[in-house]
């Protein structure tokens, strides 16, 4: 099976209302249909991957007028980009 991220995950509990409010704090409401947004803005500080960017596009396709999923970061990252980055960490 082919790795998913874990920021599909994540989508995929708020598309069904089920994103835990002990882990996620600053989501409003309890879960019901009208709770569900229509549009989520995700911003990943350090960047995003190819990867994240190519199923984010997957998963808008698949829930097209239900929630769209807006992407940004602070870098776009290829296998060596992030490579580097890491090397950097302390």
């Amino acid at each position: 099976s082919q790795h998913v991220p874990v920021l599909i995950d994540t989508l995929q509990a708020i598309l069904k209302g089920k994103l835990k409010q002990d882990s996620h704090p600053f989501i409003t409401g309890r879960g019901s249909g009208d709770d569900i947004p229509s549009e989520v803005i995700v911003f990943i500080a350090g960047g995003v991957t190819y990867e994240e960017a190519a199923k984010i596009s997957e998963f808008n396709k698949s829930n097209a007028g239900k929630m769209r999923v807006i992407l940004g970061g602070s870098t776009i990252h290829n296998s060596t980009s992030f490579l580097e980055e890491l090397k950097g960490l302390p």
